[in-house]
């Protein structure tokens, strides 16, 4: 689609050379999203690509990705066998959109267009991701991941500030299982639920990244395996009216639908344990 009202496009090398940030600026990394729609109040695209954000580092710490990493480049990258926790990243590329999408599409710009049917805030969520978020004109912070969403397509971005890159530290990567679910109304369709599931075999703790069915990410642990009880005990605390009641589901729906995919990915993780399944 074309932007008819841009008028200028920059392409900085840093972000000293945006300074002065403007409140018809939109910044531009993949642009899958913003080339889709009409986008009448932006007036200058500011283009990501020379800053060079696209890296995925491998540390100690763990790991590192930048920004601007195309979501197909996440999915073909070799992690150590011993990260099994990746296998929620990857399957929140699959997860996403077509395979053309997914060439073109960054992981940043998915994590702060912040649509509720999002695939890696729920993962990055149940991981214990933090971002690292830059200011042009003074120090970067980071904040973590279950706290950026604030409601669909709302984050806690001032204006000007960017995400620089996306932490999951080691424990997270290598001590955990993973299990990704995702319910739509038609196979191709917008997801009204997703659950990641972590499981950590030695400690039996739980933890699941809620989204999708939400109007911001959540985050539910448990200290031990949870019974199907627990896990309904715990999806109703949650107020109905955090849920999302559109077209596609109603809030009750879509609480019940999660309470389902939350008893999956748990299933799915803990089948072998004392030779049977838990549900």
């Amino acid at each position: 689609m074309d932007l008819y009202n841009v008028k200028t496009y920059l392409r900085p090398k840093s972000l000293r050379e945006v300074r002065e940030w403007q409140p018809d600026w939109n910044w531009l990394a993949g642009g899958t999203w913003i080339f889709n729609e009409v986008q009448p109040q932006v007036k200058t695209l500011v283009d990501m690509q020379q800053l060079n954000w696209s890296e995925i580092e491998l540390t100690s710490e763990g790991l590192s990705i930048g920004a601007t990493c195309i979501q197909n480049d996440l999915l073909d990258f070799s992690f150590p066998d011993a990260w099994t926790a990746t296998a929620a990243l990857k399957d929140a590329v699959r997860e996403l959109a077509s395979f053309k999408l997914s060439h073109a599409a960054t992981v940043g710009g998915n994590i702060c267009l912040a649509l509720s049917a999002s695939t890696f805030a729920p993962a990055m969520v149940a991981l214990n991701a933090s971002y690292e978020i830059w200011r042009p004109n003074t120090e970067s912070y980071i904040v973590n991941a279950v706290d950026f969403q604030t409601a669909p397509q709302q984050t806690i971005l001032q204006p000007g500030e960017v995400l620089r890159r996306i932490k999951i530290p080691i424990w997270n990567l290598t001590q955990w299982q993973t299990s990704f679910k995702r319910m739509a109304v038609c196979t191709a369709g917008y997801a009204i639920a997703i659950v990641v599931t972590a499981y950590h075999p030695q400690t039996q703790q739980v933890k699941f990244g809620i989204g999708g069915s939400v109007k911001s990410p959540r985050l539910i642990e448990f200290d031990t395996i949870p019974i199907p009880e627990q896990i309904a005990g715990e999806v109703r605390e949650l107020p109905l009216h955090i849920y999302i009641d559109d077209e596609r589901g109603s809030a009750t729906y879509r609480r019940h639908i999660t309470q389902v995919l939350m008893q999956r990915g748990i299933t799915e993780l803990t089948a072998g344990i004392d030779g049977k399944r838990r549900y």
